[in-house]
């Protein structure tokens, strides 16, 4: 698939990978998963994001919308945010939070860490052949992800279409089915984010649920079944 620059009546045009770290934070009681807010930091070539996630719905098919919200780590979003998902007012000045380690600063607003994941992306601006070539449709992403559980690493990869343009989403769903329907049965529609895929398999390694079919590392086609029925059943 990393080899396919045409799908449909779209031009696939390659980006230079990327490499992602993201470290998500809830508080002890678990506020923001039951408001179905997600939080996190996200280093990218040397710079560090913070990120919200909230309001995600299935529109139709393979589809999902949701609200992110990205800021610059910066004091000013630190407490920005804190405010805004009702947590501790970070209890230090400018000059304490500029030389304190961001996972130190999260745990004064009190939230600590819940997933962290290592990702490798190769991304394709998706644009239409009879379209202005500078117009960006939609991106595709190709994400080789790694979780890391104390000693434990669990890996699977991803294919991920966003809609990059308003009326993006029928161009998104239409390629999305495209790649299905031309990799079936190596590529399966997954309806789950990163993020809770994560929290499922977390779980399961708790329980010994899943250690005998990681092949290599990474989640075989069993795992998957076991992980959907763990989201499924709301069991992490």
């Amino acid at each position: 698939m990393a080899g396919l620059r045409q799908i449909l009546e779209y031009d696939l045009r390659p980006k230079p990978p990327l490499v992602i770290y993201d470290t998500y934070y809830d508080t002890r009681e678990k506020s923001l998963r039951r408001r179905k807010i997600s939080l996190r930091t996200r280093r990218l070539r040397g710079t560090l994001l913070i990120t919200t996630k909230s309001d995600i719905r299935r529109i139709s098919g393979n589809v999902i919308r949701r609200r992110e919200t990205e800021l610059p780590w910066s004091y000013d979003s630190v407490r920005l945010l804190a405010r805004t998902l009702e947590l501790k007012t970070p209890p230090m000045s400018l000059s304490r939070f500029q030389s304190t380690p961001p996972s130190k600063t999260l745990k004064a607003v009190g939230l600590e860490v819940i997933q962290e994941r290592r990702t490798r992306r190769e991304t394709r601006d998706v644009v239409g052949r009879s379209e202005n070539p500078t117009s960006r449709l939609a991106e595709l992403a190709i994400d080789n992800v790694t979780y890391t559980f104390q000693d434990v690493k669990v890996g699977f990869s991803e294919v991920e279409v966003e809609a990059k343009s308003p009326g993006g989403l029928a161009n998104v769903q239409a390629i999305a089915n495209a790649l299905v329907s031309k990799y079936q049965p190596l590529l399966q529609q997954w309806f789950h984010g990163k993020f809770v895929t994560g929290l499922a398999i977390g779980k399961l390694l708790k329980i010994d649920g899943l250690q005998s079919y990681l092949v290599k590392g990474n989640l075989g086609p069993k795992a998957f079944e076991i992980v959907e029925r763990t989201i499924r059943a709301r069991e992490f």
